[in-house]
């Protein structure tokens, strides 16, 4: 007799997991729209005439994307390393036979679902 085979698959994740891999979506999210967000909202200041202005808020877009790019890898690997602890287990389940599928319950007219028409034989 042969060995069935056998498939590796995953379960699902726990509402816990589930809520860290969107932790994970979310924060990669809030790190974007924070860079894109502190270059448009210096930008203008910038830009402006006054020197002092332009001074202080390239001083402060400086800092502001440099905190975020420090804590965009930091929070990666932390939550990162959450998201693959919480994936579901590995499990090892029988493929399915190749035998045939079960017989139905009404008989099968050929045509599909239009009647046939014409003379009968």
């Amino acid at each position: 007799m042969t060995e069935p085979v056998m498939l590796e698959v995953r379960e699902r994740r726990s509402r816990f997991g589930r809520i860290v891999k969107w932790a994970f979506l979310l924060f990669h999210l809030a790190m974007l729209l924070g860079i894109l967000g502190t270059c448009a909202l210096v930008g203008t200041y910038v830009t402006g005439p006054d020197p002092e202005v332009a001074m202080g808020a390239g001083l402060f877009g400086a800092q502001t994307l440099a905190l975020l790019w420090t804590l965009w890898p930091l929070g990666t690997v932390v939550l990162g390393v959450l998201v693959l602890m919480t994936r579901g287990r590995k499990r090892l389940i029988p493929a399915p036979s190749a035998a045939p599928p079960p017989a139905r319950l009404t008989p099968h007219r050929p045509g599909g679902s239009v009647p046939p028409t014409g003379p009968r034989p």
